[in-house]
């Protein structure tokens, strides 16, 4: 084979190489852009999951305790009465903070009676995007416990190193003058 067919075939595979690559980069930016959200339902039931992990049930509190503004107390007591998951419970909160005048009680009412957590969002005209954006970061939150990092360590005051230095002796004088010898 000659040097200028092998040329020529070797630019024609970089072309076939590159034209392959920028495909694969819009099809992955074609399915990204097609991902549908996760719903309110899918988003209650991950909070829940991940209550179930190890010291998940205090992170999963504690987030939604900061979230909301209200007391960790009174979020237990809730969950108590109205038998709610906390994933649930967390996306119940969040409507309400939404419209003042919708309760938790009602909206568990609604949610008991059948109707899912999209639909009580728009019959009381929350902003649905809003809400599962929120709902989505909160879940996002605790699932990376960002809020559950340890404090960075502080430099505390040099403290004199016990054993490390030649054990000293008490000064014996042996008389004279107190010269060296």
């Amino acid at each position: 084979m000659c040097l200028v067919h092998l040329r020529a075939r070797l630019k024609a595979m970089r072309y076939t190489a590159s034209g392959l690559i920028g495909l694969s980069v819009l099809l992955g930016i074609g399915l990204i852009w097609a991902a549908d959200p996760p719903t309110l339902d899918e988003l209650a039931i991950a909070i829940d999951k991940l209550r179930a992990e190890p010291d998940g049930e205090r992170i999963v509190i504690g987030h939604i305790s900061r979230k909301l503004g209200v007391s960790v107390e009174r979020l237990r007591a809730e969950q108590a009465q109205t038998k709610l998951g906390w994933g649930e419970l967390f996306i119940a909160k969040l409507m309400c903070s939404k419209t003042p005048k919708l309760t938790v009680d009602q909206v568990t009412a609604e949610f008991r009676s059948g109707v899912g957590w999209t639909d009580i969002a728009r019959h009381h005209n929350v902003h649905l995007d809003q809400l599962i954006a929120e709902a989505q970061q909160s879940q996002q939150a605790m699932e990376q416990r960002t809020e559950d990092r340890a404090p960075p360590p502080t430099r505390a005051a040099p403290q004199p190193s016990q054993g490390t230095t030649a054990p000293t002796m008490p000064f014996q004088s042996f008389g004279g003058t107190g010269g060296r010898y």
